[in-house]
């Protein structure tokens, strides 16, 4: 209750992220698994349906046949993904936000009781997510689509005119592609610091999509470096607990491609399903865990919740000690000593 009730440093927020983390380790775990426990599943029952992905040896064997497979193999990859992400997501985010408003003032609950509070909400902060990764990855997409326009009207001018005028615009498409892209970067992780408290906001002050959206730009203001920081170092590591646990595939990885079969066996691909799993559960709540501190810093700091806090204790105490004056005056006196 401490540290709710004062200004905290990036250091003080991670210091105080990886102590709720170890004290709460079940709690956030049992959280954050439902994500990596959907996505190990499709990916079973995907390498079931569809067998393990190998790629042809000769190039005779990359027929019409082989890239209609493929094709279909990664577009049921992807909206199987793409759905148990968001479903996964924002049910663990949002959960995970809540438990750590419990814990970090003192209160107490549990897996199924965080899970409870925020089903209600969960169309709404699916529709949270889409929104942010909209408006995050939107830009990307565009300057992707314009640099594709570009190169064909560059190829269809370029075979009208004889070629002169189609590569210029080639050129052309290829430089404000480059632009385009690196511009899409930077506004991406502008993005993700600007809208990574949206989740929390929308949590635990019950808000609609568009007012989470707004709250999170008002209190990431003047905190994006803080917040970019802990995003990268979290983000780095789950890439290093994921790359440890992935040295056996890379090992059998290179002995596959030494031997000519170009493809894993079974027992390696399962065992990168697993890893993966493992990572994403154990490194996964821990950016979720942090951000949602940083939300409560960021009300500490603009909008004095720690005076909040202290006023509704008091005003929860006022009616109580009331109470206990009124059940004392209505006692009559004990009698007078004798003699």
């Amino acid at each position: 209750m401490d540290m709710a009730l004062r200004p905290m440093s990036i250091s003080q927020v991670l210091d105080r992220t990886f102590y709720l983390y170890r004290k709460h380790f079940i709690l956030f775990a049992g959280i954050a698994i439902i994500t990596p426990a959907l996505r190990l599943i499709s990916l079973l029952v995907q390498l079931r349906l569809f067998g393990r992905l190998a790629m042809p040896q000769t190039p005779e064997a990359i027929n019409p046949q082989f890239m209609q497979a493929l094709a279909i193999r990664f577009i049921v990859a992807f909206v199987v993904g793409f759905a148990v992400y968001l479903v996964g997501t924002g049910l663990a985010a949002s959960a995970t936000a809540y438990a750590v408003s419990m814990v970090h003032l003192g209160k107490t609950t549990t897996i199924v009781e965080a899970y409870r509070k925020v089903s209600p909400i969960l169309g709404r902060v699916i529709g949270l997510i889409c929104l942010v990764a909209i408006f995050t990855f939107g830009p990307l997409f565009g300057g992707y689509l314009l640099f594709i326009m570009l190169a064909l009207g560059g190829a269809l001018l370029g075979g009208a005119s004889g070629g002169g005028a189609g590569v210029a615009l080639l050129m052309l498409g290829m430089l404000l592609g480059f632009a385009a892209f690196l511009g899409a970067v930077v506004w991406i992780f502008f993005a993700l610091c600007r809208y990574s408290l949206a989740v929390p906001a929308c949590t635990i002050e019950n808000l609609p999509v568009i007012y989470a959206i707004r709250r999170s730009k008002f209190l990431s203001a003047g905190a994006k470096w803080g917040i970019l920081g802990i995003i990268l170092l979290t983000a780095l590591m789950s890439i290093i607990l994921g790359g440890v646990l992935q040295i056996p595939v890379f090992m059998a990885g290179g002995s596959a491609l030494l031997s000519g079969k170009g493809a894993l066996s079974t027992a390696t691909v399962i065992w990168s399903y697993i890893a993966d799993f493992i990572s994403a559960a154990v490194a996964g709540p821990i950016a979720t865990v942090a951000l949602a501190l940083v939300y409560y810093d960021q009300r500490v700091r603009k909008e004095a919740f720690d005076l909040q806090l202290m006023m509704e204790a008091i005003g929860q105490t006022a009616p109580a000690i009331s109470a206990s004056a009124a059940a004392a005056s209505a006692v009559p006196p004990p009698p007078p000593p004798i003699g």
